[in-house]
């Protein structure tokens, strides 16, 4: 009896880790009570086929505007309502996933990251999204689904960490004592490029690049732990014990450097300054440089 408890809790915290779950291993707990899935695309793109059992949730739901200039992650409590309302439990396995390529993998890690910072403690993103999904069983109609179960309420309660979202005055005093790392695309990094909504040119002082789309394979799965090592450690020279903050534009891409940094390669301290350079690069006062 003593062994097989050894055995079970040795699969539950490998079960725990997976942070990038497979198309083949999502088939294999479908019916899980303890599962949620939640699709992230448009609501036209969602009814027109999912995964079943998934539910469709807008990003703007875990997101709110200030002063028409960048968007933060919503208040504790309207994130349980949120999430309640997916169904989610205290205890849920959240499986979350895209449709389409590019940016649309971006509102998985940051869905992720809202849930997280709020307590949820078993997250996942679909590997490959939706594609991936379609690759696996295209000839299987029974793996598709036009319809939208019934949703029961969850139980789950909102426990803020507030270890992971930094603000300005955060970074500001922080310039030069942690590493901050840029999930922009480089000519955004270097000020070659302006950035949408951002008024300055170049990054935050003392910051490198590491443009999120470089731990994607062309087909949009992410690449092996060793070739994210290599960006990681090797080019960005961090280190998984000490503290670091990730930015971006405004949140969104600095999430999946979050997300891939923290659940699936373990780093210990990842901040997140949310604002990125929707805030800082519209201010005058903040250090910069091309």
């Amino acid at each position: 009896m003593k062994t097989f408890f050894i055995i079970l809790l040795a699969s539950l915290t490998l079960y725990a880790q997976d942070a990038f779950i497979t198309a083949i291993k999502l088939d294999k707990i479908l019916d899980d009570k303890n599962l949620v899935l939640i699709d992230t695309a448009d609501i036209k793109i969602y009814n027109k086929g999912h995964i079943p059992h998934s539910n469709q949730v807008d990003i703007s739901k875990f997101r709110h505007w200030v002063d028409n200039t960048y968007l933060l992650i919503n208040s504790p409590q309207e994130i349980q309502k949120i999430a309640r309302s997916l169904g989610i439990n205290q205890d849920s396995h959240i499986v979350l996933y895209g449709h389409n390529k590019g940016k649309e993998l971006l509102k998985t890690s940051y869905i992720a990251l809202a849930l997280i910072v709020n307590g949820a403690k078993h997250v996942s993103i679909l590997n490959g999204g939706y594609a991936d999904w379609d690759y696996e069983f295209e000839d299987m109609t029974e793996k598709f689904s036009t319809t939208k179960d019934k949703v029961k309420l969850g139980n789950f309660t909102a426990n803020f960490n507030p270890n992971i979202l930094v603000d300005l005055e955060y970074v500001k005093a922080h310039i030069g004592k942690v590493p901050m790392i840029e999930a922009r695309p480089k000519a955004f990094y270097t000020g070659e490029r302006k950035s949408n909504g951002v008024r300055r040119l170049g990054h935050i002082s003392g910051a490198s690049s590491s443009f999120w789309r470089d731990k994607f394979n062309v087909d949009d799965s992410l690449k092996n732990k060793k070739s994210l090592r290599k960006i990681f450690i090797g080019l960005n020279k961090l280190n998984p014990d000490k503290e670091l903050i990730a930015y971006c534009t405004g949140g969104l891409e600095a999430s999946m450097n979050w997300y891939i940094l923290t659940q699936h390669l373990g780093y210990k301290d990842v901040k997140l300054y949310d604002a990125s350079m929707k805030e800082w690069g519209n201010l005058d006062s903040t250090p910069m440089q091309k």
